[in-house]
Formats: structure tokens, C-alpha cells, sequence
């Protein structure tokens, strides 16, 4: 497919999985792996620190230091993230709050969404 600023494309071998350390089936064995990012505290709080080092153009807290894109010209912007889900990934659209939704599940987006 066409990629787009704001897309996000992954090799098989980037997606983050875990395995039993001990192999004990007697023939090969595959990962299928779903990824799957609750809205939760830990998740709302590197969403925050994704977003600021994002604009500033800086690598993610989790990755090892440098400039990054700092510098680059042309470099992506959060207007280019043009999808919803894009944006509401990397923290520039609001979680909806929906009336069915539990009271933790309410007090987590609300806290997403400032």
C-alpha cells in the first residue's frame, strides 16, 4: 500500500513479542503476535513523553539518546499525522469518553486527554 506522513510501517521481526525460554515441542513453533496497546497510567505516561520528544524532533524516551531529527529538514510534523487514529496515537487528538465506560476506564482518558 501507499505510505503516507503518519503511517507507521513495521518489519515482521520489529514487532515485540515474548516466548517461553524452553522450546518443548518436538517441531518448529511460530509467534503470532497482535499488538495491542491498552489506554492505561503507564501507556498515558509515555504517550506524554512520546508526544513532547516527537515535537521537539528528539528520540522516544525509550530509545538511546542523540539528536534525532532535530536538524533534519522537512522533518514529519503533528499536522501530517492526517489520520485520527495517528493522531490520537501520538497524543494530538482526543480519547473519546463514552458513558458506558467504566469509572477507571473514564478517570485513564481523562488524564490522556490533558
Amino acid at each position: 500500500p501507499k505510505v503516507q506522513a503518519g503511517d507507521m510501517v513495521l518489519w515482521h521481526c520489529d514487532t515485540i513479542h515474548a516466548v517461553d525460554s524452553i522450546h518443548r515441542g518436538q517441531s518448529d513453533s511460530s509467534v503470532f503476535y497482535i499488538p495491542a496497546v491498552p489506554l492505561c497510567e503507564m501507556n498515558v505516561k509515555y504517550l506524554v513523553q512520546q508526544r513532547d520528544a516527537f515535537l521537539q524532533g528528539i528520540p522516544p524516551p525509550d530509545f538511546p539518546g542523540g539528536e534525532g531529527e532535530s536538524h533534519h529538514i522537512g522533518r514529519g510534523t503533528h499536522e501530517e499525522l492526517i489520520q485520527l487514529i495517528g493522531g490520537r496515537s501520538m497524543g494530538f487528538e482526543l480519547f473519546s469518553i463514552k458513558s458506558d465506560m467504566q469509572l477507571g476506564e473514564k478517570q485513564v482518558t481523562t488524564r490522556a486527554n490533558t
